[in-house]
C-alpha cells in the first residue's frame, strides 16, 4: 500500500479510528494508521491528537482509552465486553428461568447449569443466545437466581 501524507486524510483517518476502536495507546494507534497506509512519528500523532482534542477518558473496566470530544464531554466507543456484558440478563416467567446472553454462548452455559445436577434446576433449553432454565416445583426464584449468578458471575 502506497504512503499517504495528505493531513487532512491523516487526521479525517484518526478520527475514525478512534471513534470505531477502544485503543489504549498511541502505539496501538499508530499500528491502526500504518494498516490505513498512514506511515506517522509519535511526535506527529500527540500533534495531531491535540489539534484534534482527542484526550484518554477511564472507561468502566477501569482502562484508559482515546475519544473524540462531544459538546465539551468525551464519548468513549465501548468495548467489546462491555457491550456483551449488557446482553447477560435474567428473567423468570413461572417455573422457567431465562437467560439472555451474547450470540453463540447459550449452549455452553445450558452445559454448565445441566452438569451441576443442581436440585433447583429440572433441566435446559438452548439456543444460540438464550437458555430457558424449567425450575424444580415451589423453587424461590431468588435463590435460583442466586444460583444461577454463581455458576455464571456476568448475570447481573
Amino acid at each position: 500500500m502506497a504512503e499517504k501524507q495528505d493531513k487532512k486524510a491523516r487526521l479525517q483517518t484518526i478520527r475514525k479510528i478512534v471513534s470505531t476502536n477502544s485503543l489504549e495507546s498511541q502505539e496501538e494507534l499508530l499500528s491502526a494508521l500504518r494498516a490505513e497506509g498512514f506511515i506517522s512519528t509519535q511526535t506527529t500523532l500527540s500533534r495531531d491528537l491535540k489539534q484534534l482534542r482527542i484526550s484518554k477518558v477511564r472507561i468502566r473496566s477501569g482502562h484508559s482509552v482515546y475519544a473524540l470530544p462531544r459538546e465539551g464531554q468525551f464519548v468513549p466507543v465501548p468495548t467489546l465486553e462491555e457491550i456483551n456484558q449488557a446482553k447477560w440478563q435474567l428473567n423468570f416467567s413461572g417455573n422457567l428461568m431465562v437467560v439472555h446472553t451474547p450470540p453463540g454462548y447459550a449452549s455452553i452455559l445450558a452445559y454448565d447449569v445441566d452438569n451441576i445436577k443442581h436440585p433447583f434446576f429440572l433441566g435446559t433449553v438452548a439456543g444460540d443466545d438464550t437458555v430457558i432454565v424449567v425450575l424444580a416445583e415451589g423453587v424461590d426464584r431468588e435463590e435460583a437466581a442466586n444460583v444461577a449468578r454463581n455458576i455464571i458471575p456476568k448475570l447481573r
